[in-house]
């Protein structure tokens, strides 16, 4: 078909042969016109529409120049008991527990707001298929520096806390003594949305952690442009789902590693991540932004 200047159309008597043909081919060939013609058939037109994640809440990657590889299916998450109101209630008890906080958020207010965000979710066609895959609702307590590292290693003792409780390994913050000063919110990943709604109080969002598997650290940034505005990359909220759900998110070795994309350490060049070793739960760092491991994933917070 040769190529035609649509906006040389005017009228249906401006459409050439060919394009009538192949809307024919489109409704399913020349007996479904004919159907149609005589009434026995109907159409309905809808906008198409172009879906974000594939049916297993895998972001699909399309004109990327990071690099992507397929996500190894070894290293996979359970997706945890979320029903009832006690099922939220003993989360909110672990994040109280092992940070020392009270975020005042009920049980049964935490239960809502999940099932409101995941109704957003799932009535939008292009980002339904998210909440497939792996999800977790997360409370972050409100944030009381100013300084990202800071607060990050406030939570990381609260991941080692509840860590211990549910492991017979140790966690090891690799970096420990070396945050403060020296973590920054990587420019597009809208993380700071998340921190200055921090600092005004809690927040309750969905965490995703393995949407981005198989992406590198670059490729998740790149992510952030082409997806909708409730979606922030993954950073502090990676650390508060640790510490709620260490039992899911470092069950063992073939858990994903977790990159923290919306973070750098020290410089552009360096980020952060989580690992679950045969020996131990590490925190540690990564210089290789643009290497994409099948085992790894950044995170996205859905704040709606």
């Amino acid at each position: 078909m040769r190529n035609f200047d649509l906006s040389q159309i005017e009228t249906l008597d401006d459409v050439p042969r060919s394009h009538w043909v192949a809307i024919g081919n489109k409704l399913g060939g020349v007996g479904v016109v004919v159907a149609i013609l005589r009434g026995k058939k109907s159409v309905k037109v809808e906008d198409a529409v172009k879906l974000l994640f594939d049916r297993h809440g895998r972001r699909i990657p399309e004109g990327l120049q990071a690099n992507v590889c397929d996500a190894n299916r070894s290293f996979r998450l359970d997706q945890p008991k979320l029903e009832a109101a006690v099922d939220y209630a003993n989360r909110i008890m672990r994040l109280h527990g092992c940070l020392g906080v009270d975020t005042e958020v009920t049980a049964e207010q935490f239960k809502a707001e999940t099932e409101r965000l995941l109704a957003l979710i799932r009535d939008n066609s292009q980002i339904a298929n998210i909440a497939k895959g792996f999800w977790l609702p997360v409370v972050m307590p409100r944030l009381t520096t100013d300084d990202l590292g800071t607060g990050l290693e406030q939570y990381l003792r609260g991941v080692g806390k509840s860590y211990a409780e549910t492991s017979e390994r140790s966690f090891c913050n690799h970096h420990q003594g070396a945050l403060a000063g020296a973590v920054s919110v990587v420019a597009g990943s809208r993380h700071e949305r998340l921190v200055k709604r921090l600092k005004q109080g809690p927040v309750m969002g969905i965490h995703f952690p393995s949407p981005l598997q198989g992406f590198s650290v670059d490729a998740s940034r790149k992510q952030m442009s082409t997806l909708p505005e409730g979606f922030i990359l993954s950073g502090l909220d990676t650390s508060i789902a640790m510490a709620m759900y260490p039992d899911i998110l470092a069950r063992d070795f073939n858990t994903p590693g977790l990159d923290l994309a919306a973070f750098g350490w020290q410089s552009a060049d360096y980020s952060l991540d989580f690992r679950a070793y045969d020996g131990e739960l590490g925190f540690g760092s990564t210089g290789d932004l643009a290497g994409a491991s099948g085992s790894y994933s950044g995170g996205l917070l859905f704040l709606g």
